[in-house]
């Protein structure tokens, strides 16, 4: 890891906020809570959560699936649990991006593009469709999803070529859309988001693990939603559309296809009142809110003040500094204390520059903060927790009440370089990135502001 170089206690205040945040990792990484959900004895998969218990006996055979950044490690763990199994076990598949990209015996493992979908997706895309279409009414199919699932699994309906729905992709990214917004969109354009994976394995049994990086947990937002039915519609994906002002932007023969939509049945995805669903269950495994637990569970442990703050972030980076610094000017808090946030913040581009919202995020915080608390003491953590902040090699940023200084110090016209959305080159001048390896679990991001 790579953070801020500082002197005494602002350095040791910095290695025990990368402490908190790699103890909340750990925690919904798969290898440490699939566990806790699926159990096998024999030829019985049991499966429970809080809420309920599944149980399937008499299985034939299992197909796996692992798609999105926490799939080679949800493939290594369930490849241990499923070898006490008495079932016959199908090669399994793994679809992960580049850089947490691991071969595991047993599964054919695939490349693809994130966040822009590109031919190895769609080739690995491709190859489900073939692979689970063997599957029969004995079979049970085990799909593990994790955040980036969406992007990596590209295989658009017919009246889409994938450049075309790279390019909508792209425009959605570049618009400031969040990610359900995203999603909904994603949906419509695709043979396999929306429910619609489901429709492939039918008649086969379907139960899906998933680690949320979506926030509030909505089930079909997750990775599009592969395995769950769909709210959305095709009114909704228009709305998006123009409210984004993308709409024009895309070919005519695209915007019949959802015009069309709005009439058309078959067009849509399938709802939760289709039969398919009746033989296909989802568990929740991990969530932002979990890993927010566990940050203050270690704190707690370690006798640290700490406070579960500001939950469900879905702003933009600029409304989130707003908000975290009003909070701040109305609470007192007793110090020294860290106040735990996580969600997942929007950037608009703008610019042509090189970063990420963690690390924007925490440049418009230190200028608001130092504009309107100019004596406030801090440090603060924003980061990704799969351990990528937009197309950086960077997990996010960490930065104090001395970050300004330095930047003036260097010479750097802090306005000019957000407007070019150029954080990452701001904060590498100063030292202030983290830089981890990928972390194979993605629960959206984290912020530890610790207040001195």
């Amino acid at each position: 890891m790579n953070s801020i170089r500082v002197e005494g206690k602002k350095k040791n205040l910095n290695k025990l906020l990368l402490r908190i945040f790699n103890y909340g990792i750990s925690r919904v990484q798969p290898r440490n809570i699939l566990k806790n959900f699926i159990s096998v004895n024999k030829n019985c998969i049991t499966v429970k959560d809080s809420s309920e218990k599944c149980t399937y006996q008499n299985i034939e055979r299992i197909y796996t699936i692992c798609v999105g950044k926490a799939a080679v490690d949800m493939a290594e763990t369930i490849k241990k649990i499923l070898s006490k199994s008495k079932c016959k076990i199908e090669n399994g598949v793994v679809v992960v991006n580049k850089e947490n990209f691991k071969k595991v015996e047993g599964f054919n493992c695939f490349v693809s593009g994130h966040p822009i979908p590109n031919q190895n997706g769609l080739k690995a895309s491709k190859y489900i469709v073939k692979y689970l279409k063997r599957s029969t009414i004995n079979d049970l199919v085990l799909v593990f999803i994790s955040g980036g699932g969406s992007a990596m699994l590209p295989l658009p309906v017919k009246q889409f070529t994938l450049k075309q729905k790279i390019k909508i992709n792209e425009l959605l990214l570049k618009s400031g859309a969040n990610i359900s917004e995203i999603n909904t969109v994603r949906k419509h354009i695709s043979q396999i988001k929306g429910g619609n994976l489901v429709k492939i394995c039918n008649p086969s049994k379907v139960h899906s693990f998933i680690l949320s990086d979506v926030i509030g947990d909505d089930l079909s937002s997750i990775a599009s939603g592969i395995t769950v039915p769909d709210k959305t519609t095709f009114a909704d994906v228009k709305r998006i559309l123009i409210k984004r002002k993308i709409w024009k932007k895309i070919s005519e023969k695209n915007r019949f296809f959802f015009q069309k939509g709005l009439t058309d049945p078959k067009l849509e995805t399938p709802k939760k009142n289709d039969s398919i669903f009746k033989i296909s269950k989802n568990t929740l495994i991990g969530s932002n809110y979990l890993c927010l637990k566990n940050l203050k569970e270690f704190c707690d442990k370690n006798k640290i003040r700490s406070k579960i703050w500001i939950t469900n972030v879905d702003e933009t980076v600029i409304d989130l500094a707003k908000i975290f610094v009003d909070n701040l000017k109305k609470n007192k808090f007793k110090k020294p204390i860290i106040l735990i946030s996580g969600g997942e913040t929007t950037v608009k581009i703008t610019g042509e520059g090189k970063g990420g919202r963690n690390q924007e995020f925490a440049l418009q915080f230190l200028r608001k903060v130092k504009k309107e608390i100019p004596s406030l003491q801090f440090t603060i953590l924003s980061a990704g927790t799969d351990g990528r902040d937009g197309p950086t090699n960077a997990a996010g940023a960490i930065i104090n009440n001395d970050s300004l200084d330095q930047i003036k110090r260097k010479k750097i016209n802090l306005s000019n370089e957000l407007k070019n959305n150029n954080s990452y080159n701001v904060l590498q001048k100063i030292e202030s990135l983290v830089i981890i390896n990928g972390t194979n679990t993605n629960v959206a991001d984290i912020q530890l502001l610790a207040l001195t």
